[in-house]
């Protein structure tokens, strides 16, 4: 492995310089075969398992062991919740200057893992409401999981991308609100107080430990889905004077009450009205409630925590149709332009479970479980962050996280056969322009992401 590090401009090299940051916290011996995990994740189509990578990739790398590389998964001597805060900071940087004052998104949400057998820790029945086998019902794992999206400018628009964060394997010893509540609080002490920061999220998870951050943290506002038969009461009426002590909140407002009027796009009737909940006490929120314009439909409702008028969004220069239109028509309908940036979360796990092996682990503890998933999830996000942070790569920028891996890994390959090709010549006498030979053709990789 360290005579692809001598070569200071090869792609191997760049994602050493790009990982190092994760792994600052461990011994030189756990953060090498961490980041050997990492490469193997990058180069192979599919990895099958931690023994499938060590034969094929690592093993051409380093002479350690495979025991080794399960001992690193499953120790308890670093702490691998510092990775969430790296992917937040790179995220974060990635932002250009003139859009810093807009918001960022994060988007909670949690996801089924299907397992055979009985060895894996934590494995249980689980209730699937999108199961495919015939049963509501499927043996596995629940991993809750954090997403961020970012702004950055293409074609002179405004586009958000999404990265994840971090994965917490839930182990019914802490709810999964509770455990989304610790993902969110740690990824906005790593963002700041100087930026806005709107959560999003499903009907499931306004409540409990998730609300309260909304209290928690000055930056933190919410756009979420909720129940239909969340209590809506109006705002308080204004003081009369009297001696009796005034009221807190207005009468129950019902759902089927308010009054839907027909933006001129999309396809939705949108009613919007200021409200008072049980979720946020005291608190101001507006209530959207949205029913399909064919009638076919039943009514939805939507909750955000703040004023849309006091958040500073560029709807006019988004890329996002619905954010122009909504934000052209009346800027309180923005908050359903914002709520479909949730989607990414779903997106994310299609691509990960398809073309990431997310699914393929075959690790029995919780800890090598979560460690292996999040080593995924980062590779995921660098794939992503790459062309924003390292001009090297900046010819990738419109490309899917899949397509960038896939040419990077295929240079990574290609930079570990010419550097066991380049071992071998070293055996040959006077062979050091053979070797320059093979070095340049090491490093043509890195201009041709250049031209792209």
């Amino acid at each position: 492995m360290y005579r692809l590090l001598y070569l200071k401009n090869s792609v191997f090299n760049r994602q050493f310089l790009y990982f190092q940051d994760y792994f600052s916290n461990a011994s030189k011996p756990t953060a090498c075969n961490l980041f050997l995990l990492v490469i193997s994740i990058l180069t192979l189509n599919i990895f099958r398992s931690v023994r499938f990578a060590h034969s094929h990739v690592i093993s051409r790398l380093s002479g350690t062991s495979l025991n080794a590389f399960y001992y690193t998964l499953k120790t308890n001597t670093y702490d691998h919740s510092v990775w969430n805060d790296v992917t937040v900071s790179k995220a974060v940087r990635a932002v250009p200057r003139p859009l810093e004052g807009q918001p960022i998104f994060l988007s909670i949400d949690d996801t089924m893992v299907e397992k055979f057998g009985r060895h894996f820790e934590l494995c249980s029945k689980l209730y699937d409401h999108a199961a495919h086998n015939g049963s509501n019902y499927l043996n596995g794992h629940c991993i809750v999981s954090l997403l961020l999206s970012f702004l950055v400018y293409r074609d002179g628009k405004i586009l958000y991308l999404s990265v994840p964060v971090g994965y917490r394997l839930w182990d019914k010893e802490k709810s999964k609100l509770a455990l989304a509540a610790e993902l969110v609080a740690q990824a906005m002490k790593a963002i700041g107080l100087r930026r806005q920061v709107i959560l999003l999220c499903d009907s499931w998870y306004p409540k409990a430990e998730v609300a309260a951050l909304v209290e928690q943290f000055e930056n933190l506002e919410m756009v979420c889905n909720d129940r239909v038969d969340t209590a809506l009461y109006g705002l308080p009426p204004a003081k009369t004077g009297k001696k009796d002590r005034p009221k807190k909140r207005g009468d129950r407002i019902h759902l089927e009450k308010i009054v839907l009027s027909e933006p001129k796009s999309g396809d939705w009737l949108i009613g919007m009205v200021p409200v008072i909940t049980n979720l946020w006490k005291g608190k101001v929120v507006y209530a959207l409630v949205t029913a399909p314009k064919n009638g076919k439909g039943s009514r939805r409702l939507f909750l955000c925590t703040a004023d849309p008028r006091t958040i500073f969004f560029d709807w006019e220069n988004s890329a996002d149709k619905t954010a122009c239109s909504y934000g052209a028509e009346n800027v309180f309908y923005l908050p359903l332009a914002w709520y479909g940036l949730r989607w990414n979360i779903e997106v994310s796990y299609y691509e990960r479970k398809t073309f990431w092996s997310m699914e393929e682990y075959r690790i029995r503890s919780k800890e090598g479980i979560e460690r292996l998933v999040n080593l995924i999830s980062l590779s995921y996000s660098a794939m992503t962050l790459h062309p924003y942070s390292d001009e090297t790569f900046s010819g990738y920028q419109s490309a899917s996280a899949q397509e960038t891996r896939y040419e990077i890994g295929q240079q990574i390959q290609a930079d570990i056969i010419l550097c066991s090709f380049g071992k071998f010549l070293e055996t040959i006498k006077n062979c050091s322009a053979l070797i320059k030979v093979v070095e340049d053709y090491v490093l043509s990789g890195v201009r041709k992401f250049q031209k792209l």
